[in-house]
């Protein structure tokens, strides 16, 4: 009996000290030890290490200004001319000796630019003297006798080749200062280059310097005259027309008409 009891003391005592033992916390409930930084991981930084001090970024102001001769030639001279009239507008709505000595400034900027062109141009005529045009029409008053004759000649030759092919029909109302003045004047022209001039009325009167003025039968109408005086270009046989001119004309204008017509309207400069 007695020998019971110290067994079951001892399995409460054993007991105990487990239970005892048990309330200790377990490896598995401590933190994780910290871990150890290396210079991979951050730089080292102390008495023994210098480290280079790390200028602070300045905020850089960008510079819009883009300077004049960047921009394309036509937004350059548009600016000047700009400025130019807002300097000149200020020193006449707000005068002063500045204001305009800062008109004056643009204007002998532009008139030195101007000036240095002129002075390219002239240049360039030296180094292509293909673009000269001294060299086909010159501009000296001593050799305009000679560009005069030689103009007069052209005329000449195309009116006498439009006189072989063609002859002329004046359209004309013989009540009319005007229509009467172009009659004289077609057949002034008309004996001097001996051009075949058939003179038509559109009212009945004749002028008295083209006493072989017939009656319009419908040529008029034909040849779509509308206006007058008209005077047309007519091939015999072929019935081909044109018109000539509209209205009153002296002879030199008409000469010039001739050429005009028998070169398509080339440009004669």
């Amino acid at each position: 009996m007695k020998r019971t009891l110290s067994i079951a003391f001892l399995l409460l005592v054993t007991g105990a000290q487990a239970a005892t033992v048990s309330t200790e916390p377990s490896q598995d409930s401590f933190p994780p030890p910290a871990s150890t930084g290396t210079y991979v991981d951050a730089p080292i930084v102390g008495w023994h290490w210098y480290n280079e001090p790390q200028p602070e970024e300045e905020d850089e102001q960008e510079d819009d200004t883009v300077p004049l001769s960047a921009l394309p030639p036509n937004l350059q001279m548009s600016l000047l001319q700009k400025l130019t009239k807002e300097k000149l507008n200020s020193a006449i709505l707000s005068p002063s000796p500045e204001k305009a000595a800062d008109f004056l400034r643009m204007q002998f900027y532009l008139m030195n630019l101007s000036g240095q062109f002129t002075q390219s141009a002239k240049k360039a005529l030296l180094l292509y003297p293909d673009l000269d045009y001294n060299l086909e029409h010159s501009r000296y008053n001593g050799t305009a006798t000679l560009q005069q004759t030689a103009a007069r000649q052209q005329q000449n030759d195309a009116i006498h080749n439009l006189g072989q092919r063609y002859g002329l029909f004046l359209f004309y109302r013989g009540n009319n200062p005007q229509d009467l003045q172009m009659a004289a004047t077609v057949n002034q022209f008309s004996q001097q280059y001996g051009l075949s001039l058939i003179p038509v009325s559109m009212d009945g009167a004749r002028s008295e310097v083209l006493p072989q003025t017939r009656q319009d039968s419908g040529q008029a109408a034909k040849m779509g005259v509308s206006q007058f005086p008209a005077l047309m270009l007519v091939e015999p046989g072929s019935e081909q027309y044109q018109p000539l001119s509209w209205g009153f004309m002296t002879q030199d204008d008409l000469a010039r008409r001739f050429l005009d017509v028998a070169t398509d309207f080339k440009a004669q400069y």
